[in-house]
């Protein structure tokens, strides 16, 4: 048994050595959002925040005893990944019961694969894989045994999830149809409700009081769902290469659900992992990237602790395989970050922050329209409020223009920090210009110095 453990240690070493050799991703919006609550700025009233609150509020609570800083950002990543490898081999084990050694061969898959699918950082769709996880394994606990705290953890991780990133309500529905095939009891039932009902309460309500229950639903549904369809630029669909990936994830599981059907034997945890699996496809879309593929990963790998015992466990392994040898290419493309450091953490952002403060004072009100996020935090300032990053698909919202120039009259930014457009489409990042926000600016400020391809205007 200590040989099993000490080789688990070996590949979270190895998970652990892969990621420190690659890039890192400080998104911007993983220190600039916590930075803006701890400010004072209030959720979707004060800035927009188009996901749920809850890894928001973590990252928080997380910088305030470490620091608001990518180092402190990449450790945190980094603590959620091996997790993520442990809760992969501890449910792993409750699927292939004494096999115990088998469970290592999800784990190390997913030490192989992860990285792939632009795995060093820390994003939503990354975050909600702890919880999401947890809620399988206590599920399954009570599968076991029909212990009313497991069903209630269930359902309080799975909520958990779901107040990291709102697609996480998908899976709802494979937990349900589990619960129902395992003729749960209605008190069963109703026990699952209440643990998922709880951190709702506790997350929400505060957001309620504060007033700021009308914006949070219009940031997090009705933005998502009603207007980023309508922007030109924000769909992005995989090329062929990504399509072959995602049809060899989805291929051989459901081969492994078409055996079962044949046989008319059909497993409830099979049909909970493969249902949560599916899915979570869903979430990777409209606006595609490897990253969103992060949660599916992380249950294809699950699956693979029900393949790897049946007689048709080879297709399995030669789609890895593949997997593999088509991911390679995300390799190349990735050889410049190889090196490791820091991506959105380099010199041009340590001396615009560097700038900032020689002409600034920390009560100076800035604004960028253009430079990332995070100078905000490396400099200290804050923008006026609401704060509104320039993206077309939050600035093109009727009245969002308006909504901000109205609290820069009565709260100005002294400083304005500026990227000129680049050429292209105008609904392209870099190329889009929001214009009322630009013709108030114009009016109001002056050009005064560039520093790095960043233009200076003063308050006149």
């Amino acid at each position: 048994m200590k040989k099993i453990y000490l080789l688990l240690l070996g590949l979270l070493g190895i998970h652990l050595l892969i990621l420190s050799k690659l890039q890192f991703t400080a998104w911007p919006e993983m220190l600039s959002f916590p930075y803006m609550v701890d400010k004072g700025f209030l959720i979707y009233k004060d800035f927009h925040h188009v996901y749920q609150p809850l890894l928001t509020y973590i990252l928080l609570i997380y910088y305030k005893f470490f620091s608001f800083s990518p180092e402190s950002l990449k450790i945190f990543t980094w603590i959620s990944i091996l997790i993520i490898d442990i809760l992969i081999f501890v449910i792993s084990k409750q699927i292939l019961k004494k096999s115990t050694w088998l469970s290592l061969i999800p784990v190390g898959l997913y030490v192989l694969l992860q990285p792939l699918f632009e795995g060093n950082m820390m994003w939503f769709d990354i975050a909600m894989i702890v919880p999401l996880l947890l809620s399988i394994y206590f599920i399954f606990l009570w599968f076991q045994n029909k212990k009313y705290l497991y069903i209630f953890l269930s359902g309080f991780s799975l909520t958990l999830a779901f107040l990291i990133k709102q697609q996480a309500i998908l899976a709802f529905l494979p937990f349900l149809i589990f619960l129902l095939m395992n003729k749960v009891t209605f008190k069963q039932l109703l026990t699952f409700a209440l643990g998922a009902l709880l951190p709702l309460v506790i997350t929400i309500l505060p957001i309620m009081l504060k007033g700021d229950f009308k914006d949070y639903i219009f940031w997090t549904f009705e933005f998502p769902l009603y207007w980023l369809p309508k922007f030109p630029g924000y769909k992005i669909l995989p090329i062929k290469r990504e399509w072959l990936v995602i049809f060899l994830m989805v291929l051989i599981p459901l081969f492994a659900i078409i055996f079962d059907l044949l046989k008319k034997k059909v497993d409830s945890k099979k049909v909970l992992i493969y249902g949560i699996f599916l899915t979570l496809l869903l979430s990777a879309f409209p606006r595609f990237s490897f990253f969103h593929l992060q949660p599916f990963l992380a249950l294809f790998v699950l699956a693979a602790a029900f393949l790897i015992l049946q007689k048709n466990k080879i297709l399995y392994l030669i789609a890895v395989l593949v997997i593999i040898y088509i991911g390679t290419y995300r390799y190349r493309l990735i050889l410049p970050e190889l090196a490791g450091g820091i991506r959105f953490y380099g010199n041009d952002e340590i001396q615009l922050t560097q700038y900032i403060n020689s002409v600034t004072t920390p009560n100076d009100k800035i604004y960028l329209l253009g430079p990332q996020s995070a100078i905000y935090v490396y400099a200290g300032r804050v923008p006026p409020k609401p704060w509104i990053e320039n993206y077309v698909w939050h600035f093109e919202i009727p009245g969002l223009q308006e909504k901000v120039i109205s609290g820069w009259e009565t709260d100005p930014p002294k400083f304005i920090f500026w990227i000129p457009p680049t050429s292209g489409n105008w609904f392209d990042l870099g190329t889009y210009e929001p214009k009322k926000i630009v013709e108030y600016i114009e009016s109001n400020y002056t050009k005064i110095d560039q520093i790095n391809g960043v233009d200076v205007w003063k308050i006149k």
